[in-house]
């Protein structure tokens, strides 16, 4: 174990706050020592880690499992670490991960029978948990579409548990979106207007291809998806309440469709 370097401890800081960062080095960071973990556990590809002298003092063993995976540790003092850390109670450990990177041609390659599509999500926590939701429930594929926040976000990848590496996640223009439906891809739209939507419940069965979409958190979708949308559903909530939260939304969406899908095999 070294001691880290100004230099290392610049670029920790910079991966975390800074998305042109990420993308220039082709690398993210993940703070914590469960996300940690879970990422190495699951073999994602992992380039270092940086650990605070507290961190190595409080006896965690996860420092040593890390080095065990011949993995480089670098350590430096708390308030150090603390200044390159995102969090407002950072928990001792930063490891440095490769990007996962996933094209287009290789989606529809895969062709995968259910998709999830976030138009305009702005959130880090409400991406990473959709995120999570899609993992949960079987989804093939993750697209992004209009102006989103960046999946290597430090609050995306906690909401997400994770999971953000575990499902494969693509950003693609409207334009490109149509290939999707040139190739037998049906799409299914969240909608808050119950006029113009089907109860979720009614929809029996699905497409043998949907691309299910989900809108931003203050407008949601875009005319460029509702233009391209084959169906409107919605979900029906009390009157006192105007609507869902687009996670929650998500979830029951991605629920109830699961279930229409297992419903045809």
């Amino acid at each position: 174990m070294e001691k880290a370097s100004k230099t290392y401890l610049k670029q920790a800081r910079e991966l975390l706050r800074e998305k042109e960062a990420r993308a220039k080095a082709g690398v993210f960071a993940a703070e914590g020592e469960k996300i940690v973990r879970d990422l190495i556990d699951k073999g994602h590809v992992v380039n270092s880690a940086l650990v605070s002298s507290s961190f190595i003092s409080g006896g965690s063993c996860l420092s040593a499992f890390i080095e065990e995976k011949n993995i480089p540790v670098f350590y430096t003092g708390s308030r150090e670490f603390d200044r390159a850390s995102s969090l407002k109670s950072p928990e001792g450990i930063i490891a440095l991960f490769q990007k996962k990177s996933c094209s287009l041609k290789e989606i529809e390659d895969i062709k995968p029978a259910f998709i999830v599509l976030c138009d305009g999500l702005q959130d880090p926590g409400n991406l990473g948990a959709i995120i999570r939701n899609a993992a949960a429930f079987n989804a093939g594929c993750l697209i992004l579409t209009g102006d989103a926040v960046d999946i290597y976000n430090p609050k995306v990848i906690r909401s997400s548990s994770g999971t953000m590496l575990d499902i494969p996640i693509i950003s693609c223009s409207y334009a490109e979106l149509d290939r999707f439906k040139d190739n037998g891809y049906r799409v299914l739209v969240s909608h808050v207007d119950q006029d113009a939507a089907s109860r979720i419940e009614e929809i029996k069965r699905l497409p043998r291809f949907a691309i299910i979409a989900f809108g931003s958190e203050g407008s949601g979708v875009s005319k460029k998806i509702i233009s391209r949308a084959d169906t409107f559903f919605h979900i029906p909530v009390s009157d006192d309440v105007e609507s869902l939260n687009v996670t929650s939304a998500s979830a029951i969406a991605l629920y109830e469709f699961s279930k229409a899908r297992l419903s045809e095999k």
